[in-house]
């Protein structure tokens, strides 16, 4: 495995990280299947999809761990070799939190939430798997960037892919801050078990987002130690 990712390496310094990055994305593509299964009460179907994000967030992990293997001082880098492994930290708490997202549905299956609350949570995956698109077109263009020789027109698409992260960030960030605001209003209405699950699954998903725009900082610092 380790002389793929040199072989990788040798291409450009991004294509492992893009390569992780498709997992990435897909966990959270099949985070959303399992919401839209939770929502309509299919629980079979939403434990096997839970079950698939699980795997797919091993596979983003031992992917991670071979590339922090491969990356070495021997290995060429036209970046800061922290940043790019800062980035991949980052980049894989992004399946770290879809997973967590996961669990929180297996576990609170039976939960009855009230539909206003359900229409948020389920915008609010489903922004999620906006922003982790973003950040896989972000660390695309990163790429181009580099092919480049860091051309002026390809940073200033990266700088607008980093931008786009940023406000999808911002927006799943006021959604989270309405259901908890819906909580806290209605916590006679709810039971202490309903209210955990709610917010729960609220900090997670907030953290899909939360981890794509460090994410993006990472590259905003790679262009600018470039």
């Amino acid at each position: 495995m380790v002389s793929v990712w040199l072989k990788l390496f040798a291409k450009s310094p991004f294509k492992p990280l893009i390569k992780h990055s498709q997992i990435v994305v897909k966990s959270v593509e099949v985070l959303e299947q399992a919401m839209e299964a939770w929502n309509k009460g299919q629980v079979q179907e939403m434990e096997k999809l839970c079950s698939e994000v699980d795997e797919l967030e091993k596979e983003a992990d031992r992917i991670k761990e071979s590339i922090r293997n491969t990356l070495t001082s021997k290995v060429f880098m036209p970046v800061s070799r922290a940043d790019v492994l800062l980035y991949l930290y980052f980049q894989d708490k992004v399946a770290d939190a879809a997973q967590d997202v996961a669990k929180w549905l297996i576990v609170c299956k039976g939960r009855d939430v009230p539909d206003a609350l359900k229409d948020k949570v389920i915008k609010i995956g489903k922004e999620s798997i906006a922003v982790a698109k973003r950040l896989h077109e972000a660390i695309s263009q990163l790429d181009m960037v580099i092919e480049s020789g860091f051309r002026e027109e390809e940073i200033q698409k990266e700088y607008e892919l980093i931008r786009e992260v940023e406000e999808i960030e911002h927006s799943i960030d006021v959604m989270s801050g309405e259901i908890m605001q819906f909580v806290f209003d209605n916590e006679d209405k709810l039971s202490y078990g309903d209210a955990l699950f709610i917010l729960g699954m609220s900090r997670c998903l907030t953290a899909i987002s939360d981890k794509a725009k460090d994410a993006v900082e990472r590259i905003r610092q790679m262009l600018a130690h470039s």
